[in-house]
Formats: structure tokens, C-alpha cells, sequence
């Protein structure tokens, strides 16, 4: 063997191994969600759209121009009186899908409304929000848990974070 395919080998073969490993956490996790299970942990899958979508229907419309990012996300967290995440809102519209428990949402201006298993909400685009899974409302110690898909212009951040409170719950 030549010595540069000596150096190849010693920079691929420890790349191919690590997208196998990852390949593989991966499939396991995708192949639960199809079997109907949930991971153990949160994770996030993000894709940007591949077409235009000009939808009108009762009740429903929805318009993109342009690539959009569309991130997923599954949370599983456990109950607590502490805010989920910090106040923010989202520069798109994003669908909050619980699937255990109950999340209870807090507006800007501290209204509170309740999102149980089997129920969606529909978070407008610069709609302030955060979150908490009440103890109360969620057995006492079990986690919540939820998918929430977010569609935002294509390289703008997403969630966009408050620097204050915008009231005191």
C-alpha cells in the first residue's frame, strides 16, 4: 500500500464510523416513533421545504413563497412550577401537538390556557408565550410530553427570546 492511501484510511475509516453510529442511534429512534413508542429524550429534526404552498380551505389557509424551515421538535418533561422555557415568540407559525400530560401556556399577558393529550394549539407568528407543566395538572411527577413543529422564513432565528418578562405570573 502507498503511503497517502495509508493517510486516506486513517481519515475515513474514523469517519465512517462515526456516521454509523449516528446513523444507527438515528434509525433506532425514527424506527420507534413509526412503532408507535416515544424516545426517552428530547430531540430535534430540522428540513427546509422544498415547495411553494398556496392553500385555501375552510377554516384553513396557509401560504409559503420560497424555502421556509420547518423544525420538529419532541419534548418530554417532567413536571415543575418553573417555566418551561424563557418568554419568546416565533417568526412563523408553529403547532404545539401534546401527546402526554398537560402543558399549561402563559401569554403576555399572563392568561393561562391548557393543552392536553390529543388536543393541538396553533401558535400565531409574534404570539409571546411560555410554558409550564404544572404538577397539578400532570399526576404529580409525569412528564408531559409533545411535538412541536415550527415554520419559519428560511435563516431567520427561531424562537426569538424576550429580554424581559412581559408580566410576572
Amino acid at each position: 500500500m502507498r503511503p497517502g492511501n495509508r493517510q486516506i484510511r486513517r481519515l475515513v475509516l474514523p469517519g465512517a464510523v462515526a456516521a454509523a453510529l449516528a446513523l444507527a442511534g438515528a434509525s433506532v429512534a425514527f424506527g420507534a416513533l413509526v412503532s408507535g413508542s416515544l424516545p426517552a429524550a428530547s430531540f430535534t429534526y430540522t428540513s427546509t421545504s422544498i415547495n411553494d404552498v398556496n392553500m385555501a380551505g375552510t377554516g384553513v389557509h396557509l401560504k409559503t413563497k420560497g424555502a421556509i424551515t420547518v423544525k420538529t421538535t419532541y419534548s418530554k418533561v417532567a413536571p415543575s412550577e418553573a417555566f418551561v422555557g424563557g418568554w419568546h415568540y416565533h417568526n412563523g407559525p408553529v403547532l404545539v401537538t401534546v401527546t402526554v400530560g398537560t402543558i399549561t401556556l402563559f401569554g403576555g399577558d399572563c392568561g393561562t390556557w391548557d393543552v392536553s393529550a390529543g388536543q393541538t394549539y396553533l401558535e400565531t407568528t409574534g404570539q409571546v408565550l411560555n410554558a409550564k407543566i404544572l404538577p397539578a395538572k400532570n399526576g404529580g411527577t409525569t412528564p408531559a410530553e409533545w411535538f412541536t413543529t415550527r415554520l419559519y422564513p428560511e435563516g431567520a432565528a427561531d424562537p426569538v427570546p424576550l429580554a424581559e418578562a412581559p408580566c410576572s405570573p
